[in-house]
This record gives structure tokens, sequence and C-alpha cells, in this order.
């Protein structure tokens, strides 16, 4: 349990049945006080959010600023979901950073960006959503006592507008200290609180089936949804509306596999609990499943900065072009990765084509050893030194680097076609050199339930199902075939604030 974040949080420790905490009376009424009156429900609140990442805990405060009782429950033992251990960068279009710096930007400028590497899937209306949503968010956090620290440029973008605040949990502290402060009579959080279905009434969402005091399997999260039965199952009623913010499924391994057998094979480095139960439940009850074919590999460093350098395989043998995209590239790269059994490639670079990285908030990271699990760069004098470090024999990579720089000075790259004309000068001739192995990370599924431009979840007929919400990565077909850098964040921000919102200004149901 996080104990910075709302100091009102339930527990539920040993107890059977377990009460209210957060503001007994208006806000939560006790199972007692509701005997009778709720038909089978252990509690009623106005609004549920399941899932405690950023889209869950934005919608959550939406919600409750609303003046509704909202109930945001977790599935782990902890709050934050992938969002906590997320570097989160924010595409705004339209911060005070911007306009400091005399940025001319607007949201469809934003929203063009994204579309370009859509490749026409998703739908455009949900990512010109996100887009236009930015500014508003980028508000709603500042004035919420989110600080960032850095402003920069990002791959893909036409203009400099990514924020970056410390990492996801510089986003979600001061959102629970304000709801700490702000709204304890009307939010409260619960964690190893396991959604297990929907409860219905006459085609209407009214509440959720729960198990409290559930035990994650650590050990096995892929057989978790299937086979854990831990916890004390509830029935806890929704007024107004239910907000799944639940992520998505990139540890699901059977369900990668059942997509692409190679991005089972891919590193991950989301929170242990992104499994597809939620998805295959909510697909039960009629809501529509779209893009779950699509995938994005990403780095520990920005896939734009990867071109500088070149990759060779654990033989020490160049086998792409740098320059291709995230998906392509990752691709190659894990199937190197299976022909060498699971040994992963190595990155080298010279001196120059580390001052061209556009994100030098990432390679500090790395040159640090802070940037996550396999994400250390090393600084070496020589060639040879990166080759003992790494295992290979010094002759070979030097030959591989020989090769490269004569193919680079002569402006042709006869292996890969590299546009050698297009690197700025970065050859492999500068030291220091540096270098770190490169292996893709599926950190995020494009794929989700389809969402409407009001966040409602849409049914195989297009159909919003009465009462229910997704935002984040529980939805899909707002990005498309690619999503671009540092755009999870205001796709979080945007549809948690409309679910939050929609949900809580509908007319509540009687219970």
């Amino acid at each position: 349990m996080d104990r910075k974040c709302f100091l009102k949080t339930s527990l539920v420790a040993a107890a059977a049945t377990v009460a209210s905490v957060a503001g007994a009376g208006r806000a939560f009424a006790s199972p007692a006080q509701q005997a009778g009156e709720t038909e089978g429900f252990d509690e009623i609140v106005d609004v549920v959010v399941v899932g405690s990442g950023l889209a869950g805990t934005v919608a959550a405060v939406a919600a409750a600023e609303t003046g509704s009782t909202t109930l945001l429950l977790e599935k782990m033992d902890q709050l934050g979901g992938t969002s906590r251990v997320s570097g989160l960068n924010f595409a705004c279009a339209g911060s005070d950073e911007q306009a400091a710096e005399g940025i001319e930007d607007d949201p469809e400028s934003l929203y063009q960006d994204m579309r370009k590497v859509a490749e026409d899937y998703g739908d455009p209306e949900l990512a010109r959503t996100v887009a236009s949503k930015s500014a508003e968010f980028y508000r709603f956090l500042t004035e919420r006592g989110v600080v960032f620290k850095q402003f920069k440029n990002g791959g893909g973008h036409s203009v400099k507008r990514i924020l970056w605040a410390g990492g996801g949990r510089f986003l979600l502290d001061p959102l629970c200290a304000h709801a700490e402060k702000n709204l304890a009579d009307a939010l409260e959080t619960r964690t190893r609180c396991k959604v297990d279905d929907l409860i219905m009434r006459d085609g209407r969402v009214v509440g959720v089936s729960v198990r409290e005091q559930y035990s994650f399997r650590y050990d096995d999260p892929e057989t978790d949804d299937a086979e854990n039965a831990s916890g004390q199952a509830r029935r806890i009623g929704a007024r107004k509306g239910v907000v799944f913010a639940t992520g998505g499924y990139a540890r699901d391994k059977e369900l990668l596999r059942a997509e692409s057998a190679i991005l089972a094979q891919a590193d991950s480095m989301t929170n242990p609990g992104a499994t597809s139960g939620t998805l295959k439940m909510l697909t039960s009850h009629g809501a529509q499943a779209v893009n779950l074919s699509l995938f994005r590999l990403s780095y520990p460093i920005p896939t734009e900065d990867v071109c500088w350098g070149m990759l060779v395989n654990p033989d020490g043998e160049r086998f792409v072009n740098e320059l291709g995209s995230r998906n392509d590239l990752g691709v190659i790269i894990l199937k190197e990765m299976l022909d060498h059994d699971g040994k992963p490639p190595l990155l080298v670079y010279d001196s120059v084509g580390v001052e061209l990285f556009r994100d030098k908030q990432r390679l500090e990271m790395s040159l640090a050893g802070r940037n996550f699990k396999n994400g250390s760069m090393y600084a070496f004098d020589t060639v040879e030194e990166v080759a003992e470090h790494f295992g290979y024999e010094p002759a070979v990579l030097a030959a591989a680097v020989d090769r490269y720089n004569r193919m680079f000075d002569g402006g042709t790259d006869e292996d890969f076609g590299k546009d050698m004309g297009a690197l700025n000068g970065a050859a492999l001739k500068q030291p220091p050199f540096y270098a770190m192995n490169l292996i893709p990370n599926n950190n995020y599924t494009p794929g989700g339930v389809r969402i409407d431009t009001s966040a409602r979840v849409l049914d195989v007929d297009g159909n919003p199902i009465d009462g229910l919400y997704a935002a984040g990565e529980a939805s899909g077909g707002v990005h498309g075939a690619q999503r671009l850098a540092a755009c999870s964040c205001p796709d979080c921000g945007a549809f948690g604030m409309i679910a939050g919102r929609e949900a809580a200004k509908r007319e509540p149901v009687e219970l």
C-alpha cells in the first residue's frame, strides 16, 4: 500500500466484511446502514474506477471533484500500476514552457503528428480528442501540484513540446496529495481488490463483483487470471457508472503469442499485473476489442537516437539498418536474439553520435546507470575496450567498425541500405566510444476495448454500453499502428478526465 496516497484508503486487512473507511455517512454508507435497500450489494457508491495508474487516478479525482462518491479499486498490493514506474513524458500543445520560448503550437499540429505514424489504424477522432485536451490536462496537473522539470524535443514531433516531471510517480504523488487534502469525503482507494465481473441491470452497468484481500501471484503472473481464487467476494454498487483504467496486457504471454509469436520473446517493464483478464471480461459483456494485433516495441533510449550508432549481433556482425522504425528494428532484433540463445545485440556509438541524441535526459540516465532494466550505457576509450567489456573478439568487432566507417566515407551502406548522408557526421571514429546492449521492450499494447470520444465503451454494433467507460491503455484505437512518443500521458489524461466527469454527471440509478 502506498501510504503517501490517500490516508483514507482501506487496508482491507483481515476482516471478512470490510466497512467503507472514508467519509462514513453521506459519502460511504456502511453495509448495515443499507440493509434491505441494496439488492445484494455490500456497499454502494456513485462511481467505481478500476485501476490506479495515471488514467485511473485522473478519472477518480475528476469524478470526486464533482462531489460524486468515488471508489478507486486496484488489484495489486500497491497503487500506481505501470504508470508509477514509467517515464511518462508528456506531449502537450499549449504549455507555459512553450509560451516562454515563443514556440507556436496548437492541437491540430499535435494531432497531425500523431496521425503520421498511425498508418490509418485507429479512430482519428480519438487522437484528435487527446490532442485537443492536452493543454487542459497540463492545467489539471499543474493546478494540483505537478511540477515539470524538463522541456525538450522528441522524435516525430514537429515542434518542441515534450514535458517531463521526473517519471510517473511525480505525476501521481501530487494528485494523491491533492485528493488526500481536498477529497477525503468523496474518494476512497482500495488495494488488493480485484474486479471479476460487471453487475448489470436492464442493460446498464450498476456495479462490480470483486474479491477483496486478493493476493496476486507474482511468482506465476501468467496463470493469475485463470487460476487465482484468493480473496473474499463482495458486490459493489455504482449508481452512476464504472470506469475501467486497468492498463494493457503486455505481461500476458499467451495472448501476445496468439497474435505474434515473436512478441512473447520481448522483455517488459510493465506492472506484473498487466494481463488480459479485464479485457476478456469486458468482451464477454459485448464490448468490442480493437487493434489487438498491433504492437509497439520500445527501447531504454529513444528509437530515433538508435540511428547514430551501429548494431552488431553476438557474433560481431552487423545485421540491420539502424534507421528502421521502432517495430521493424525490434522484430529483427528479437529474431536475432532467438538465433543466439537470447543474447542481445550490441549498440556502439562514437562521441559525435552521442552528441546528436535528441533526448539528452534519457541519455544521461543511461550513462548514470539509472535508466531502468537493461538501460545502462558505458563509455570507453577504444573499440577494443568495448569488445572486452561485452565479451566480443576485439579483432571481429574492430573489423565490423572498420567496414562501417568505410561505407560511411563512401556514402553508401552496401549491406543494409542505411542513409549515411542522414547521420550528420556520426560514424564510429571519434573516441570516447559508447556502448550498450539493446533489448526491445513490449511496454505498451495498443489494443483494448473500443471507446467513443466520451470514453463510453462500445459494443460490437458500435453502441455505448450504458454506464461503462474506459480510459488509458485499457482502451484501443486511440493511436493506430504506432503511438507517437510521449503521447501515452496525454491519452491517459484526456480520457481519464472525460471518463471520470462523464460518469459522475449521469443521473444516479436507484440501488
